[in-house]
């Protein structure tokens, strides 16, 4: 109950950030190519530097054994949610099933699996998040692009090795196995970037929502259905899942924050990208995160 308490307080910290980019998008004050520099400036370098950072603890075989086992959950994870988004999309039109695919499978981990991470566990909730945060970027960059195009993209999957993402998680992981700790006149700055993480994220999640159409978003029932699917029933079928795996609490609980995290706004650049229907892509983005308000903290009372 603790738990799901201190959930609804972050998350609720989160709407008004969010509202601060809804408040922003709609006096004018930002626009669209704006927002893009802005998502750009935290997928770039606020993020990665957050990542690295959450790697600069004492090295202990404790966390070396909950990072390795993160990994491992993360990729049983992706294999159900796999499953469940081809039960789910198996009788939809081509090209809005691959739309609905890429949406449901991957989630908003990185803009707001991250932020809840470090506002609930501090840089341990990132640290193990960023097991899940890795293994979303590959497959995202793999096999989404796969479905996404219907062909296999060579060049966008050694894309995924040299992402500031990646790169910035395994020059993580090499400091902390290496024991290697950056002087504190570096370390302090980084950490004060690392914490623009939150706010800018937010603001651009906030800034996206206010570009959609909600009134005709709110009369789509499927979107409903989605979403229904994504905040619940996957989440649900992982606390299942990972109650018969004897791991530490926190591991498992971080794990179950990313799967309940909404529909990521990477789903509406790839339809763009690749000539599917952005639009419907960016209303079921719209719909999970505003939907999400009441679904991740209902989660976290399972755990």
């Amino acid at each position: 109950m603790e738990l799901a308490a201190i959930t609804l307080y972050k998350t609720l910290v989160m709407v008004i950030l969010a509202l601060t980019g809804v408040f922003s998008y709609k006096a004018q004050i930002v626009d669209e190519e704006m927002n893009k520099k802005l998502s750009e400036l935290v997928l770039t370098l606020f993020t990665p530097v957050l990542l690295f950072t959450s790697f600069q603890k004492k090295f202990s075989k404790e966390l070396l054994s909950g990072l390795g086992i993160s990994v491992l959950l993360s990729l049983l994870s992706f294999g159900v949610i796999w499953l469940i988004c081809k039960c789910v999309v198996y009788r939809q039109e081509k090209d809005y099933a691959v739309v609905e695919h890429i949406a449901m499978m991957y989630s908003n981990c990185g803009f707001i699996g991250i932020p809840m991470a470090q506002g609930i566990w501090g840089t341990e909730g990132v640290f193990y998040m960023t097991a899940y945060v890795a293994a979303a970027n590959f497959l995202l960059w793999s096999h989404g692009i796969i479905v996404m195009s219907g062909k296999k993209d060579l060049k966008s999957l050694k894309n995924v090795f040299t992402s500031p993402t990646i790169l910035s998680i395994v020059l993580g992981v090499i400091c902390f196995l290496a024991k290697v700790r950056i002087p504190a006149m570096i370390k302090e700055p980084m950490d004060m970037i690392a914490n623009m993480n939150t706010p800018m994220a937010m603001m651009v999640a906030g800034i996206n929502i206010a570009q959609a159409d909600l009134g005709r978003t709110f009369r789509k029932c499927r979107l409903y259905w989605l979403s229904f699917v994504k905040l619940i029933v996957m989440p649900m079928a992982m606390v299942g899942l990972f109650y018969l795996i004897p791991v530490k609490d926190e591991v498992k609980t971080v794990m179950i924050l990313a799967t309940s995290c909404p529909v990521g706004v990477t789903g509406s650049l790839f339809a763009l990208r690749y000539g599917k229907d952005a639009v419907y892509a960016s209303e079921l983005f719209a719909m999970s995160t505003i939907i999400s308000i009441v679904t991740v903290p209902f989660m976290m009372l399972f755990c």
